[in-house]
């Protein structure tokens, strides 16, 4: 039997055989199992292949057929931040007059950002910073200069990735000797005779020192009595601080109450419900008091400043008298003010005619009336909404697809709300570990807020724009979104001050509008779907 070949079954399915072939190899076929499995196969093969080739054409993603681009560097951000960086070096080097008045008032200090982080005690490293912001000025100069030359270099972000790495690397701060740390304790004593040659920070129920500390001495607890000695600066948070012995620094205190009956060869601030200078008591600076009680009988050497509900003064004060009180304030005979003595409040202050001041008091009644029926809280307010409006321009002109997505996003009002009220709780409980932490959370504290408080400032222009877009329509434009921002923000800033509602309406603003930002962002960092 001759058998047929793979051209011949090939014709035959394609139909290019004559008829009288086709039946001879029909018959051939039924009647030879061998061509018949061949005849099948590329049967098979045949259906496949036009399946294949009939198949419509597959979508390509546009990022497929988009011309491929060279990497480029963020440089309009690059070059803000060095602007910013060296304009903070310049507001921080050059303007002293703010220091010299800061520590006229009591806070004394190398520089402004060593005052607001206590000298330095929570972590070494920040004596340190002034340094690292000189260097982020000249790493922010340098890449201006890297983005002039940049079309005759090759692979130049590399190469200013690496070199800004590292010096920044270079400039971060020398890690410092620690603190010496107790906590988890219910009661802390420093005996008499015993010393301390670091900062001591004490986390506990009570804390009795009647040794020297040679540093700072940082507390957190319910009560901290100091017999001894502190070299630095004592920084007290709890219900209550006894300072019987000698600092050589300030007394820095927030709690139910602080009593002076030592000596404090600088200045004592306190935020609490009652402070009290002893008459044996000497505070070598200045004295700020902000609290529900304020007795002053001991001798103080520069400004003291009040601002309570009730407050006595019966010492000796070497500066100037600025006292502020709601309920009662009184100058007893015993008192003595070498500068001037000035005082705002509701009511008449009691001052003796026995009591000894350099000059007659200066005395402002202040008459309760409604604050919306004063010019400057309209000026305050018409200057806040105009740094909002500055702010969501700027905004819109830096990313505008970002800013429209955000404002899309707000439009879904459950959802954002809920992302935002979740993340300020969260926020809030971070803060709490954070300062338990100590030693890690301040840094770490600091950088969180930085990032923090500007998106919460911003949630009112995301909600502003939406609101404006709401009210006249979609945006068609760069102009037209800006105007239903700046309505927007007309229209919050009214709601926002109504009364006995007015402060539920802007937390629930700032949830609303911190959810929808976060609600973008995490669908940008999500991978995206392909479009056809």
């Amino acid at each position: 039997m001759i058998h047929t070949d793979e051209t011949t079954c090939l014709q035959y399915i394609d139909g290019q055989l004559d008829s009288d072939r086709a039946v001879e190899l029909t018959a051939h076929v039924q009647a030879c199992a061998e061509c018949r499995a061949l005849l099948r196969a590329l049967e098979r093969e045949t259906a496949l292949l036009r399946r294949s080739l009939a198949e419509e054409e597959e979508a390509v993603p546009a990022r497929v057929l988009a011309v491929p681009e060279r990497d480029r560097a963020p440089w309009g951000w690059i070059v803000s931040l060095g602007f910013a960086a060296l304009g903070a070096y310049m507001v921080w080097t050059g303007i002293e007059s703010w220091q010299q008045q800061l520590e006229q008032a009591g806070l004394g200090g190398g520089n402004l950002l060593t005052l607001l982080f206590f000298g330095g005690v929570f972590w070494e490293g920040w004596k340190s910073m002034i340094d690292l912001v000189e260097v982020f000025a000249a790493i922010g100069l340098g890449l201006i200069a890297l983005h002039v030359f940049r079309r005759n270099w090759r692979r130049w972000t590399a190469v200013g990735v690496v070199v800004g790495g590292l010096a920044l690397a270079l400039a971060l701060p020398q890690p410092a000797q620690a603190a010496e740390v107790k906590k988890n304790q219910y009661s802390y004593t420093l005996r008499s005779g015993e010393v301390v040659k670091n900062d001591l920070i004490v986390i506990a129920q009570t804390a009795r020192i009647d040794g020297t500390v040679e540093g700072d001495l940082i507390f957190f607890g319910q009560e901290v009595t100091i017999n001894g000695k502190v070299t630095g600066d004592v920084f007290a948070f709890g219900q209550t601080a006894d300072v019987n012995g000698v600092v050589e620094g300030s007394v820095r205190s927030g709690g139910r109450t602080v009593a002076v009956r030592g000596s404090v060869k600088r200045n004592v601030i306190f935020f609490g419900e009652t402070t009290k200078i002893d008459s044996k008591a000497e505070v070598g600076g200045s004295v700020m008091a902000f609290g529900g009680f304020v007795t002053v009988d001991g001798r103080v050497g520069r400004d003291t400043l009040i601002r309570s509900g009730n407050a006595t003064v019966t010492g000796w004060l070497g500066g100037d008298l600025d006292a502020s009180a709601d309920d009662h304030f009184t100058i007893g005979p015993t008192a003595e003010v070498q500068g001037k003595t000035r005082f705002r409040g509701r009511k008449k202050p009691e001052i003796s005619p026995e009591a000894k001041l350099a000059s007659p008091p200066e005395i402002t009644m202040i008459e309760r009336k409604s604050r919306y029926l004063s010019f400057r809280f309209y000026l305050g307010q018409a200057l806040r909404w105009a740094a909002a409006f500055v702010f969501g321009m700027v905004l819109y002109l830096l990313i505008p697809v970002f800013f429209t997505d955000v404002i899309g996003s707000t439009g879904r009002f459950w959802a954002s709300l809920g992302i935002g009220l979740l993340t300020l709780l969260a926020c809030i409980l971070l803060a709490l570990v954070a300062l338990l932490l100590l030693i890690i959370g301040v840094p770490l504290g600091v950088v969180a807020m930085a990032l923090f408080l500007p998106a919460v400032y911003g949630s009112q222009v995301f909600v502003g724009a939406w609101v404006g877009q709401r009210m006249f329509g979609e945006a068609l434009g760069s102009a037209s979104l800006l105007g239903r921002l700046a309505v927007g923000l007309l229209v919050l800033r009214v709601v926002t001050h109504l009364p006995y509602i007015g402060w539920l309406v802007t937390l629930v603003m700032i949830c609303w509008g911190l959810g929808a930002l976060l609600l973008t962002m995490y669908r940008r960092l999500q991978p995206g779907t392909a479009a056809a």
